[in-house]
């Protein structure tokens, strides 16, 4: 008899992974760029297989490099409420609305 897995324990624990993970990246920013951005790519990659949503995690890094936001690889802009932070790496710009 195959025994059925528990897909809401699972999901739980890919988002304390990821939470982790998130939180590591944000401590060794300044340290270690490049081991942060891998821990942010794992955290995505979980993400993924669980289809568990970032939210508004998904502002602590670049959407396409995926480097970690930090004070000297971004510039944020402010006009007209809206906000543009852009990425001093790769050059991707995000915007969004405030409200």
């Amino acid at each position: 008899m195959v025994l059925k897995r528990d897909k809401r324990f699972e999901k739980r624990i890919a988002e304390k992974r990821i939470d982790f993970l998130l939180d590591l990246a944000d401590q060794k920013k300044y340290e270690d760029y490049e081991l942060s951005r891998r821990y942010i790519e794992l955290s995505i990659r979980i993400a993924k297989k669980y289809r568990i949503r970032l939210g508004k995690r998904k502002l602590r890094f670049c959407k396409k490099c995926h480097y970690p936001y930090r004070g000297d690889r971004m510039r944020i802009r402010i006009s007209k409420g809206v906000v543009r932070i852009a990425c001093v790496n790769c050059g991707n710009i995000r915007r969004f609305r405030i409200k």
